[in-house]
């Protein structure tokens, strides 16, 4: 027996409110999960047999002759297709109701004064009937769950856990103090997978620690994000210049990314304590609380993100530093997380944190600003802070 073919043939012609057919419509509708359609199914079924054995009850006391119980049913039937064409969209939400008000207002009016439905033979075969047709479309949609949807999504949550590990391995929180500095930094991904990544590399005598934000999220953006540190740490080894590494990414990223993807950046390049060579690429400012003058200056360089126009020239920017200087590199996540009034919580509330906490340690510093933004805002995007501390 073909359950699907029963089924549709059950929705199409013996229910007026027929939209938990599984037409394109109204699948994006009513969503991906089975669960809900097949509870739909079920609650349907069960309408629909209650309804038959209302009205062979109706038949069953002599309430109403075999005329009368057809002009009831043809009433309910036409009240229900002008509630299909009053909801559109939703005719169950009117549909259902109606038929089950419209039972009962004849069940607790007219029937009583009948007496109580006896158990008849017709009675009992439509009970029966409709038990079985229950059991075996719940059976039926179960074994389909099993072998469609539930496979594919064991199959997803296994892609999203195994790309989330590799992400965690390519973009761990970066830890790093020596005898001239330490940093702290962490991307917080809004999805399972995220396309932020910060980072920290000794190469030369110097240290190169920077933030890089892949537009988008998700998987496309975590194989991007790690095929651009994969590309920055190849540079490095091979020493190239900040100007000329930013240059040779932005070459070659259009020939391995959608074309509306792109890679904002911003890095600080460490060969002193007195001035830090800083870089950036469609970035967000550097913010640079000063020790000594207890204030924060924001510092920026106008230029086009990675992966937009192939043949762009990068340049850099020396920035004077002094001990107790503290450098916070971020992402709009964090900055354009916005409240209930729409207002993003921006760079000026970042900078007073870092003036207020500037004394406390670097991860209370991070764990003290997440907080805040976690408080003005639910987190839409994903979220990274990079500090880097001057110590001599």
């Amino acid at each position: 027996m073909n359950f699907r073919r029963l089924g549709r043939i059950l929705l199409e012609h013996l229910l007026p409110y027929y939209v938990l057919v599984s037409t394109p419509e109204r699948k994006r509708y009513w969503g991906e999960l089975p669960l809900r359609r097949s509870v739909k199914l079920l609650a349907v079924v069960f309408i629909t047999f209650a309804g038959i054995a209302f009205f062979v009850d109706l038949l069953t006391l002599g309430a109403y002759p075999l005329w009368g119980v057809l002009v009831l049913a043809l009433t309910l039937g036409v009240l229900n297709v002008t509630a299909i064409f009053v909801q559109g969209r939703n005719p169950w939400l009117l549909a259902a109701p109606l038929s089950l008000t419209w039972m009962a207002f004849f069940s607790f009016y007219h029937l009583p004064r009948h007496g109580a439905p006896s158990l008849t033979r017709e009675r009992v075969l439509l009970d029966g009937i409709g038990l079985f047709v229950a059991m075996m479309s719940g059976y039926r949609l179960f074994l389909n769950f099993a072998a469609t949807e539930g496979v594919a999504h064991v199959q997803l949550k296994t892609e999203l856990a195994f790309a989330h590990a590799i992400q965690t391995t390519l973009a761990p929180p970066v830890r790093y103090r020596n005898s001239a500095l330490e940093a702290y930094g962490c991307a917080r991904p809004s999805d399972a997978v995220g396309g932020d990544l910060v980072d920290l590399i000794e190469a030369d005598g110097s240290i190169f620690a920077y933030v890089a934000d892949v537009s988008g999220h998700g998987i496309p953006a975590g194989v991007l994000m790690g095929m651009v540190k994969t590309a920055i740490r190849q540079g490095l080894l091979l020493h190239q210049p900040l100007p000329s590494l930013l240059e040779s990414i932005n070459r070659v990223l259009p020939r391995v990314k959608e074309p509306h993807m792109y890679v904002t950046m911003a890095g600080l390049r460490f060969s002193d304590t007195a001035k830090v060579e800083y870089a950036a690429a469609g970035h967000l400012p550097l913010l640079h609380y000063r020790q000594a003058q207890k204030d924060v200056v924001r510092w920026t360089i106008e230029q086009f993100p990675l992966g937009l126009f192939p043949d762009l020239v990068f340049a850099t920017q020396c920035v004077p530093c002094g001990p107790g200087d503290i450098f916070a590199i971020v992402t709009d996540g964090l900055t354009e997380t916005v409240d209930q009034g729409e207002e993003d919580f921006g760079l000026e509330r970042l900078e007073q944190l870092l003036v207020e906490n500037a004394s406390r340690s670097l991860p209370e510093i991070f764990d003290f600003v997440l907080a805040a933004v976690d408080r003005y805002g639910a987190q839409q995007d994903d979220r990274t802070l990079l500090l880097v501390r001057i110590l001599a």
